[in-house]
């Protein structure tokens, strides 16, 4: 007796590392963005367990691409502090951002 069995082919689920759509950042938010990335990066220098990021996608729910948000500046501590594209929290041991800053974008002249 022989059985059969179908092969269903499996399309890999895309987490791009952008939206296409632009920054909408005035020049005040994107000083403060690489100004709080810089300064937190120097303050955790010394500490490879500890991840600073900015404007990175989120990924919180896999399998669902849609699930993504990214925040302005972000901190993630014991996680490897490496160069990634975006972050999917599974693949980072369940680790959400442990702190996160988000700069408000109206400009009172």
């Amino acid at each position: 007796m022989t059985a059969s069995v179908e092969y269903i082919p499996v399309t890999p689920i895309e987490y791009p590392d952008e939206d296409g759509k632009p920054m909408a950042e005035g020049d005040l938010q994107r000083k403060c963005l690489v100004y709080a990335t810089t300064v937190l990066d120097i303050y955790f220098q010394n500490h490879p367990a500890v991840y600073v990021a900015g404007n990175l996608f989120i990924y919180y729910e896999k399998g669902n691409p849609q699930s993504v948000v990214a925040p302005d500046v972000f901190v993630v501590f014991g996680v490897e502090n490496r160069d990634r594209g975006f972050y999917k929290i599974w693949e980072e041991n369940d680790k959400t951002p442990d702190f996160v800053l988000e700069i408000n974008s109206k400009i009172n002249p």
